[in-house]
């Protein structure tokens, strides 16, 4: 025998059965939780004999393929009439409107668990049920049929024939890739150094099943340097996919170009790069229904033609060839993209895809986060966006405006909206900002009571002005609820009270816990950063436990590239106008001592224009400055004026898009100016997450406000020298810089600095 293909009941009955439209008319965000929840209470009213939970497999051989097909079916019930295969779906929909004919896939389902236990039995005849249970009533409605083992066995028969073609590449594809892997070698003449240190680290942890925190700084080739060995430990087939997560759409083209390099080296895989939904979508609006998008309306019953024809005849399935063959096959680009995560080797796409509990992909079920490596790009930069993901807050106003506009129209949710109204309400008192230690039960009831009038009402309307209102506070309050669950003491519950408004915000002080929750159910985590600095407050922040791998890689560049200059200019907030001249002809200094291109890097944009400002005094440079809120085009723009041999000044934002991730190489860019610590404006928030530290026995100061901006510092710095051809000038611009914490925090090819006065 041949190739072994193996898919779920699931899988291969919605691969062959599944068809109509996406119509995301309304959905709730919480439906799979409700489904496993209802599923258990179905299956807590089984009698004593019957079972729950069966797990079923049938090996099926096609010619010179074996196709394993398994499962769980949900209940396997003992009757005077012989057996019954229980299938349980939850709906929102009416019970009434549902009848036997309804949702054939869900029936397909049903019975392929049918014929797989009644073939193992020997049966010849078996009872099928399918158990709707409404989400909000809780009532049951069930439809009971009666299948001769004959009719399954047609039934089934004719499932594996519609489902060929597709296992047929999917093999083909398998074989290719598996044959590739073993001959594949590191794409150019030689390592890097510390490129072969990562990349054997990377394979181990793979192997080995373990977590890795490492720190490679720039130079090393660290996206190669973790594609490389990942891709190297398919070859076991103990796994079978990777995502590359990254928080940059241009660190993802850097994936895509290690990717092709791969491929051009002999490796034979498929990858897809997801692009956020409102960026792909073909509409000028993303709304998900037939009647509003031809990429929805019939989007099941086209799908299987082009992912057979993506997978055929394309390996890296970039966002342009996304959009080309969803075109093509007037499919949704978005769904389309997602679908291919399925059979794909590599998927490239941001953090939120496997972190967010709002937009995560909930088809990644437990057993396939077992097969599944992550590769964390830029982890640094993970530790804020976890803070935000697992963070939610309410507004009362915004609750009001549901009570006024919807008064006269639905009475449970006005009652609903102004039961919440006035639970914030009561949080409110005398202080501008304090936090709480406890939020009342009758607000979560409220809360949930509100969601539920909501999805009722939002079932059948979605497109008003009124509408959308209504859902975008669904939305919140549905994920307030979601995030109120994992709060514990890493959170604080904080209560503002301004501008006649009162907000209720759940803040994740320290997202560790969660990070290593979520990380847990997979094979393999891989974190790396150039910038994992101190390396101790990283790993600590990204859910690092004793036994995980660690590795500090030193910087491929040497110190005679860099001429690391400190300035001692007080850029505190209260001195800025005061100094901006100074720190002006400081950097038009710079300029003058170094021919070419310089980008300076300021804590604010209202800073960077005060020095900008001042600048513009100096009329033989020319200068171009960061704008807030600017396109990709406009960043593309920004960047390519940095020419080689050019003689241009930037001006930009710490943290912002230009600090990180900006690759330019050579003469692109001479010089790099960073004025300021870094240090985040003090908040209530900041001290929050500093007096949770300093209760934990940790320097509270240091991992609110100087690491994270010290990290700002470095990524900005690193920007200078991308090769070891590469030489350039650093200055660093504040008079803290020249403080024993500070010059500890300095890379060791900055601390060989010059002080100028």
């Amino acid at each position: 025998m041949g190739e072994e293909i193996k898919i779920s009941v699931r899988e291969l009955m919605e691969y062959v059965y599944k068809g109509g439209s996406i119509d995301n008319r309304f959905r709730t965000s919480t439906s799979l939780t409700e489904g496993t929840a209802i599923h258990q209470a179905v299956q807590k009213e089984y009698l004593t004999d019957d079972k729950k939970e069966v797990p079923l497999r049938l090996e099926y051989e096609a010619g010179e393929l074996k196709i394993v097909v398994h499962g769980r079916c949900d209940g396997l019930l003992q009757t005077d009439d012989g057996v019954v295969i229980d299938e349980i779906k939850s709906t929102s929909s009416l019970l009434e409107n549902i009848s036997i004919e309804d949702f054939p896939v869900y029936w397909a389902q049903a019975k392929g668990y049918a014929y797989i236990y009644a073939k193992q039995e020997g049966l010849k005849e078996i009872r099928v049920q399918l158990t709707y249970v409404q989400k909000k009533s809780k009532e049951k409605k069930r439809f009971l049929e009666v299948f001769s083992m004959n009719d399954l066995e047609i039934f089934f028969n004719h499932t594996i024939d519609q489902y060929m073609s597709f296992a047929k590449l999917i093999a083909q594809l398998r074989e290719k890739k598996e044959q590739s892997i073993p001959k594949l070698k590191f794409p150019f003449p030689k390592y890097r150094e510390g490129q072969r240190h990562l990349a054997g680290a990377v394979y181990r942890t793979i192997q080995e099943k373990r977590n890795l925190y490492a720190q490679a700084p720039t130079g090393i080739g660290k996206t190669m340097s973790s594609l490389f060995p990942a891709i190297k430990a398919l070859e076991n087939n103990e796994y079978e996919r990777i995502f590359y997560l990254t928080a940059k759409t241009v660190t993802r083209l850097t994936a895509e170009e290690s990717l092709l390099l791969l491929e051009k080296n002999g490796v034979n895989l498929r990858s897809v790069t997801i692009t956020a939904k409102d960026k792909i979508c073909f509409k000028d609006e993303s709304i998900c229904q037939p009647e509003h998008c031809e990429f929805a309306e019939g989007y099941y019953d086209r799908i299987n033609g082009a992912m057979v024809d993506v997978l055929r005849n394309e390996t890296q399935i970039t966002r342009e060839v996304v959009e080309n063959y969803a075109r093509k096959h007037k499919v949704c680009p978005f769904e389309f993209s997602l679908d291919l995560t399925d059979v794909v080797d590599v998927i490239i796409g941001d953090y939120n895809y496997i972190f967010d509990p709002r937009v995560s992909l909930k088809r990644l079920l437990p057993e396939r986060k077992k097969k599944t490596a992550l590769l964390i790009d830029e982890a640094h930069n993970l530790v804020e966006r976890a803070r935000e993901m697992y963070s939610a807050e309410i507004t009362k106003n915004a609750f009001w405006d549901i009570e006024e506009e919807w008064s006269a129209v639905n009475e449970p949710l006005t009652k609903a909206a102004k039961a919440v109204t006035k639970d914030l309400a009561a949080l409110g008192h005398t202080e501008k900002v304090k936090t709480v230690d406890e939020i009342s039960g009758s607000l979560e009831e409220n809360l949930e009571r509100f969601t539920e009038a909501a999805e009722l009402e939002l079932k059948d309307d979605q497109e008003s002005e009124q509408a959308e209102a209504l859902l975008e506070r669904y939305f919140s309050a549905q994920n307030f609820l979601k995030i109120l669950m994992l709060v514990d003491d890493h959170y604080k519950q904080i209560v503002t009270n301004e501008r006649d408004d009162i907000s209720l915000k759940l803040f994740c002080l320290d997202p560790s816990e969660v990070l290593k929750h979520v990380v847990k159910p997979f094979r393999a985590s891989v974190f790396f950063s150039a910038t994992l600095s101190p390396f101790a407050y990283y790993k600590d922040m990204l859910g690092g436990e004793r036994e995980d791998y660690i590795l500090r890689l030193p910087s491929p560049y040497h110190a005679e590239q860099i001429e690391a200059v400190i300035a001692p200019i007080s850029t505190r907030y209260k001195n800025r106008e005061q100094t901006a001249e100074k720190i002006a002809e400081r950097l038009y200094h710079q300029v003058k001592n170094l021919n070419g291109n310089h980008l300076f890097f300021f804590p604010s944009y209202q800073y960077m224009q005060l020095i900008y400002d001042e600048f513009q005094k100096f009329k033989d440079i020319n200068t171009v400055e960061q704008e807030q809120g600017m396109t990709e085009e406009r960043r593309d723009d920004f960047l390519a004026q940095f020419v080689e041999g050019g003689q241009l000044v930037g001006f930009a934002v710490l943290g912002g898009v230009f600090s990180e991730g900006v690759d330019l190489r050579g003469n692109r860019l001479n010089g790099v100016a960073v004025v300021g610590i870094g240090l985040a404006p003090r908040s209530f928030e900041k001290e929050l997450i500093k007096d949770y530290f300093i209760e934990k026995g940790k320097n509270g100061y240091d991992y609110a406000y100087v690491f994270p901006g010290m990290n700002k510092v470095l990524q900005a710095g690193g920007r200078l020298i991308r090769s070891e051809n590469d030489h350039g000038i650093i200055q660093l611009i504040d008079d803290r810089f020249l403080t024993s914490k500070y010059i500890q925090l300095l890379p060791e090819e900055w601390k060989d600095f010059q002080v100028v006065r």
